[in-house]
């Protein structure tokens, strides 16, 4: 009888106990979906990429569960997140225009480091950000300049969004824009597989480099891990290193000058 007390009371409290752990850790095993934006060279597939690697090593830091990768063009991957299908998206700028509570995601705490951006133009006519700032106030604007899909609203001036940074360059070489605006270690990518010598490359700006999480209880779950991975990797030193495969500072150099 009195074995019988004992287990009566203290299999309910073993239950209780285990439930209240779980209740109060509710991270502590949880798997996270990283939705990566494809871009030539950085994040071509799953597998391949620096900023693939740098996810890897987010994810080493975070041995209570598994990233999982998955990419798809720019604008589809931000959507994944905002619909709820991913858990968080790389990679993402700081925009300086709109302010967080208006976007329909947040960034995570910790950033990744820098991203400098670069006007390519055609050499015969080429464009400043000078000259884009002097236009601003013309009706209509002058330029015709394109950005990836997804990045549209980081410019106070008319731009048109497209899907393919190839595609871009190629309008630029032809005289079909009169500009496209990119991160300079991804257009400079394609501008080098493609040998186009008339375009003129100029610094344009530089933003953070941020991840991207979902508005609300769950991206603030998913914050707390991204960031604290984050936050390991700078204070190891390796953030650093592992970004800077990725991005470095503006680079002055011109396609003519090549022996391509």
């Amino acid at each position: 009888m009195k074995n019988f007390v004992n287990n009566g009371i203290l299999i309910p409290l073993c239950v209780m106990l285990s439930v209240i752990l779980l209740m109060a850790s509710p991270a502590a095993c949880k798997d996270l979906v990283a939705s990566v934006a494809l871009l030539p060279n950085i994040s071509e597939s799953p597998d391949k990429g620096v900023f693939i690697d740098l996810i890897k090593a987010m994810n080493d830091t975070y041995p209570e569960g598994k990233f999982k990768i998955e990419v798809f063009p720019f604008g589809r991957s931000i959507d994944n997140v905002v619909t709820g299908k991913s858990d968080f998206h790389i990679p993402m700028l700081r925009n300086p225009i709109v302010p967080e509570e208006k976007l329909p995601f947040r960034y995570a705490s910790v950033p990744m480091g820098k991203v400098y951006f670069v006007i390519y133009s055609h050499k015969d006519n080429p464009i400043t950000k000078e000259m884009i700032e002097k236009a601003m106030s013309q009706k209509p604007f002058p330029y015709k300049i394109s950005v990836m899909r997804g990045l549209e609203n980081f410019s106070d001036f008319p731009v048109e969004g497209e899907t393919s940074l190839e595609q871009m360059m190629e309008k630029v070489d032809k005289k079909r824009i009169d500009a496209c605006i990119h991160a300079q270690e991804e257009a400079d990518f394609v501008l080098k597989n493609l040998k186009l010598k008339d375009i003129h490359r100029e610094y344009y700006t530089v933003y953070d480099d941020v991840v991207l999480v979902q508005k609300g209880e769950k991206g603030d779950e998913a914050d707390k891990i991204i960031s604290a991975s984050l936050k390991s990797l700078a204070d190891s030193g390796r953030l650093e290193e592992l970004h800077a495969k990725i991005h470095v500072p503006y680079q002055d150099w011109q396609p003519a000058q090549m022996n391509w």
